[in-house]
């Protein structure tokens, strides 16, 4: 039995993704297991659709197992969004890790990570932030001074994902192996496709603009009479909490500093939309996605003591019969959930992070046309194919 392991939003599920279970099934991997985003996701939004709906398509396209990254972690920056998903898989005794990357290199994708975290980059990067210029910018600065193919690494998106889920692993000195293949297709958030593998900015573009994209998804059919989501049906509900909050009230959500909460809010008094708001908030060390983030974190009640919480549990949003088989024959070194109502029987840190979870949800029930009733993340049960 060798378990690989994926971390995802599959918001929505897609060919490209459906390559990169092909081509870990070809490696050797005989089960598969995907950590996947609930119903808000890293963008700083709702997922097009419902968790359980991307979980079936993944299901349906060839994962055996799918567990939830708690919203705290996934609605955060790269490197919570990996250090969670990475604790999770480890903790259920996966024996790789396989991502997507433009690199294509395993090797050198670590290498570069052990690069980022070494003692010479601090130093560097602080005479780099003195310029005024972004983390990023900063960090691949620096990181071009100890070795220009490192700073080329970190350029791209799904590089920075991988380098930040090899230093996870480093970091907690897992025995998971990375394992990476070349994305295939579209650039990340490309918002042109001459394949049938497109970004999934584009296929959620053309989503919510009614658009045809079946040809972009293994199985369209699945998501038949599924309700799309979207940030838009929340909109003024964003702009008027932060209109009558104050600057303790956001300083207290993930990621904040140099009193990046009183920009927000003098935007907020301005803007007429979220657009506006994260165009007049965005700044050289503040990207639009990391305000994005802080605002959904905010709007959602999730504080820095909810992402600074190690993963408590692992919940199960889908199983096939060699996901069954997985739970019954795999040690997991946390507890494993697939009832909610077990969760209470946990300690603090899980009572915190499942709370936060279902003040998500009952947000998610508003973000359609047809709102939903309260409190159904409590009832959800995992999705269970063939």
């Amino acid at each position: 039995m060798l378990v690989a392991g994926i971390i995802a939003e599959y918001n929505p599920f897609h060919n490209g993704h459906a390559l990169l279970i092909e081509k870990a099934r070809q490696a050797g991997a005989t089960h598969i297991v995907a950590v996947m985003s609930g119903n808000f996701v890293q963008r700083g939004e709702p997922a097009v659709f419902h968790h359980s709906e991307r979980a079936k398509a993944a299901l349906n396209a060839g994962v055996d197992l799918v567990l939830q990254l708690p919203v705290p972690y996934a609605v955060s920056g790269a490197q919570s969004f990996a250090r969670a998903g990475v604790e999770i898989l480890d903790a259920f005794g996966c024996d790789w890790l396989v991502f997507g990357s433009e690199c294509g290199d395993a090797d050198v994708i670590c290498k570069t990570a052990e690069a980022v975290y070494s003692d010479e980059m601090k130093p560097l990067i602080a005479d780099e932030l003195k310029k005024g210029i972004s983390f990023a910018s900063a960090r691949e600065n620096a990181l071009c001074k100890i070795n220009p193919l490192y700073a080329d690494v970190i350029k791209s998106p799904n590089n920075i994902l991988g380098v930040e889920y090899a230093a996870a692993i480093n970091r907690i000195n897992s025995r998971m192996k990375p394992v990476t293949f070349e994305r295939q297709g579209a650039a990340h958030d490309s918002a042109d496709s001459d394949s049938d593998i497109a970004s999934a900015s584009l296929i959620r573009s053309r989503i919510l603009d009614s658009k045809e994209w079946s040809r972009y998804v293994p199985d369209s059919s699945l998501y038949d009479g599924c309700k799309k989501r979207s940030v838009a049906f929340i909109e003024r509900a964003i702009l008027y909490k932060l209109r009558t909050a104050s600057s303790g009230d956001i300083a207290r959500t993930p990621d904040i500093s140099e009193g990046i909460e009183n920009r927000i809010l003098s935007a907020s008094v301005q803007a007429k939309s979220l657009e506006e708001l994260y165009a007049l908030a965005k700044t050289k060390r503040y990207s639009h996605a990391r305000i994005r983030r802080i605002i959904i974190n905010y709007f959602l009640g999730i504080t820095a003591e909810d992402a600074d919480t190690p993963v408590p549990y692992i919940r199960v949003t889908g199983l096939n019969g060699k996901g069954a088989e997985l739970i019954r024959n795999r040690e997991c070194r946390l507890p494993l959930i697939t009832k909610a109502a077990d969760i209470s029987a946990l300690g603090e840190g899980a009572q915190r992070i499942f709370t936060a979870e279902c003040r998500a949800g009952d947000v998610y029930a508003l973000c359609s046309e047809n709102v939903r009733i309260c409190g159904e993340e409590k009832s959800t049960k995992p999705v269970i194919t063939e």
